[in-house]
């Protein structure tokens, strides 16, 4: 599936921001095997144990991406508003936000079938979390903003 970034508006500030994980291309679609490859190939000796190396990696890579795909299960909006305390009015969704660094916040929208997804990434220092969810039928984001500790979504 391909992701189309939304950029999150920052109070106090006349353009937008566009958060940056600084995680290289890929972004956080790449996978360990993509990234230890990358990694390995800056080594210009040991081209025998890179080899095997490697395909040690990519078995194991294989069971690693299969349990990713797993825990990033798209819930519905509904529910994903019930597990943070967010609401949804007419027009626009509010997700309140425990983030100490809300200007690396990352929204994505896609489509799988006729579903219209959001993924929300919310970096922290020691962590943070990924969320997946659709939207209602018929909506899709317009526009993203930092307001008082919560995230706010404008639907179309």
């Amino acid at each position: 599936m391909q992701w189309s970034r939304i950029r999150v508006e920052m109070p106090g500030s006349s353009a937008q921001t566009d958060a940056s994980l600084d995680i290289g291309e890929s972004g956080l679609d790449s996978t360990a095997e993509q990234m230890h490859d990358k990694f390995m190939g800056s080594i210009p000796h040991l081209e025998e144990v890179r080899h095997e190396h490697w395909a040690v990696v990519s078995d194991l890579s294989n069971s690693v991406e299969a349990s990713k795909t797993m825990s990033r299960d798209v819930q519905p909006v509904g529910e994903m508003l019930s597990e943070f305390g967010g609401s949804m009015g007419d027009r626009e969704i509010s997700i309140p936000l425990p983030s100490t660094i809300p200007d690396e916040l990352i929204i994505e929208t896609g489509t799988e079938g006729s579903e219209n997804l959001v993924r929300l990434i919310a970096p922290e220092r020691f962590g943070g979390f990924i969320k997946q969810f659709s939207l209602n039928d018929g909506d899709s984001i317009v526009a993203a903003r930092w307001s008082d500790g919560s995230l706010v979504l404008e639907l179309n």
